[in-house]
């Protein structure tokens, strides 16, 4: 079913094609999609579940999905000048921006996305793969504005920051943004007060992420865009041997830094250090498979890594709060 209102709102549910959403996106501020001329024509279901945009002000919109992906087909895009904050709620995000990837599956975790010019997207997901993400997409030139009418210096450092055309950023130890954020997805109100709530909190979590910027430019060497690849590089590496991970030593003469450097280049592009992300990365993965309840935990605690289920449960019940026998 598909939902066009007034006010420009789009919501898409039940069976998915990218036709329903097509002309709707390519009429925004940040995105266009080019799915196969065959897939639009059809008209085929790539998802099942719900797909929306809500637009606030012209350059900012509210979006968010509950999805579930019914197949693997690559559909190409492109993403204009702007910045996404959004933050997933359950299963997993998968693509390529400007030939980076974008891929995470760390639940809570809010996620900054930006591009300077507009380049080229590329979906990722396969067939199975669930995906309930949240958040809103602000044009450069709202940005821009922002920065002078409301005096956000962190906003003129924000577009700095990816300046050199992306910024791919998890930004963890943020508890106010994350707070926004979930409540910008839990909005309790309808019509007119709905769209005054979401306006607050998209300003408020703007507030929050100019904020971080400030704090990085003031505490950190500039990441130039060779060490953010190859803290990428690194993070890729990490992410596909969570069980069985290089040492430091040994990531940094894989990706081509000497250890300091990547150790900086690495904090500095996903503030966190190696082992923290590691740690994490392990358990996220493992809280998905806990929820899915194929596996034993013992089966999880070894598959993402850990030497025995004492431990995993133990770090398991640190992170979320709760042993892995009781998060189902």
């Amino acid at each position: 079913m598909i939902e066009y209102s007034e006010d420009h709102r789009l919501h898409v549910s039940g069976e998915i094609s990218y036709r329903d959403v097509e002309s709707y996106l390519d009429g925004t501020v940040y995105l266009s999609i080019a799915a196969p001329r065959q897939v639009l024509q059809t008209g085929v279901s790539f998802a099942r579940g719900s797909y929306w945009i809500e637009p606030i002000r012209p350059s900012v919109h509210l979006t968010g999905c509950d999805l579930e992906y019914l197949d693997d087909e690559r559909v190409v895009g492109s993403y204009r000048p702007s910045l996404f904050v959004g933050i997933l709620l359950a299963g997993e995000h998968t693509g390529f921006v400007d030939g980076h990837s974008i891929a995470t599956s760390r639940i809570g975790v809010p996620t900054l996305l930006g591009v300077s010019d507009q380049v080229d997207i590329r979906s990722a997901q396969r067939p199975g793969q669930v995906c309930r993400m949240s958040g809103f997409h602000v044009g450069a030139e709202f940005l821009r504005e922002l920065g002078e009418e409301a005096g956000l210096s962190g906003c003129e450092t924000m577009l700095d920051s990816f300046a050199d055309g992306f910024l791919w950023q998890e930004v963890e130890a943020r508890t106010a943004l994350r707070a926004h954020l979930l409540q910008l997805a839990e909005n309790p109100y309808q019509g007119r007060l709905a769209q005054l709530y979401s306006e607050s909190r998209v300003l408020s979590a703007l507030v929050e992420v100019a904020g971080i910027f400030r704090e990085q430019r003031r505490g950190m060497p500039q990441l130039s865009r060779s060490h953010r690849e190859h803290a990428e590089h690194a993070r890729l590496i990490l992410d596909n041997q969570l069980a069985d991970p290089p040492a430091v030593s040994e990531l940094a003469r894989i990706v081509g830094l000497n250890e300091t450097s990547l150790r900086q280049a690495f904090k500095a592009a996903f503030g966190s250090t190696i082992i923290d992300y590691l740690r994490d990365r392990r358990l996220e993965v493992a809280r998905v498979l806990v929820r899915e309840r194929r596996l034993s935990i013992a089966e999880i605690g070894y598959r993402v890594g850990f030497s025995s289920p004492a431990n995993f449960a133990t770090a398991y019940r640190r992170r979320f709060g709760l042993a892995p026998s009781q998060d189902l």
